[in-house]
């Protein structure tokens, strides 16, 4: 286990030195299984575990534990159960902090937790040996089926800043990512972006393709519907002018309806519809 002892613990968070690890012992097994269950499988935390200390990703990913830890023991670590209910613990030297410095550092550690979850899985991606055991996870997909991986890159093209706003608005980009992004270059070339997108072999083409629908999908995310789609029609008519380049895109069945002639219901042919 990563985080297994108040001094692995304090390394994350200096200011716990004075901390029992007993008291924070339930909370770390919480953290580790959590994050291990969620976001990295246990391939890659078993990877992770194995590196040397100091390593960047292994460091981040202890950090991220910890803030974890951190934030799920803070409202019970100064409480203890007694006959009469629960009560705080006080002395004459300590007394505890009030409820507005509580909510802060809660409210820190939650912001620690998205930057460092961020922080994480550009890291993995970044690492290929990583990325390897990270593909074994069977949420590995669930986790990496949008053009946006964290929060930082989505912040990089719409006005929102944090990872929290990103998941809270990952459902209504999936759905423009879904209906207007696959009707537009098709559902395979969607797919073929996306695969490439979460084992980072995305081709220089088809890094510019992504790099405009991020556009797309943050304006609609933004609510900017005719923005979104006048770049989205933008991006069409790019790949069409160079329609050899994007194979998958030119092959698809969508396409093929876009350039089939149209139906013309003449009197002389055998399906022709009268009054039509």
């Amino acid at each position: 286990m990563l985080i297994a002892s108040i001094e692995d613990f304090v390394k994350s968070i200096p200011t716990a030195t004075g901390s029992m690890w007993t008291d924070l012992e339930p909370f770390a097994n919480s953290a580790n299984a959590t994050i291990k269950a969620l976001l990295v499988g246990s391939d890659l935390y078993d990877y992770i575990e194995a590196l040397e200390d100091g390593d960047e990703l292994k460091t981040t990913l202890c950090n991220l534990i910890a803030f974890q830890l951190y934030k799920n023991a803070i409202p019970f670590v100064d409480l203890i159960q007694t006959n009469n209910g629960f009560a705080v613990i006080n002395n004459t030297n300590q007394a505890p902090a009030s409820k507005e410095r509580v909510e802060r550092l809660i409210l820190w550690c939650e912001q620690s937790i998205d930057l460092h979850t961020d922080l994480l899985i550009i890291q993995i991606m970044n690492s290929e040996a990583a990325l390897a055991e990270w593909t074994k996870f069977k949420s590995f997909k669930t986790l990496t089926n949008c053009f946006f991986l964290t929060g930082i890159d989505f912040a990089s093209y719409s006005k929102y800043s944090t990872r929290n706003e990103f998941l809270k608005l990952k459902p209504s980009i999936l759905a423009a990512q879904k209906n207007d992004l696959s009707e537009a270059l098709s559902i395979d070339y969607v797919a073929e972006l996306i695969d490439q997108i979460r084992t980072n072999t995305l081709t220089e083409l088809n890094e510019q393709v992504v790099d405009s629908c991020k556009l797309v999908l943050a304006k609609y995310a933004e609510k900017e519907e005719h923005e979104a789609e006048e770049l989205l029609t933008q991006i069409v008519v790019m790949m069409e002018k160079t329609l050899t380049y994007y194979p998958t895109y030119a092959a698809s069945g969508e396409y093929a309806l876009k350039i089939a002639p149209k139906y013309a219901n003449k009197q002389t042919d055998p399906t022709f519809f009268f009054g039509m």
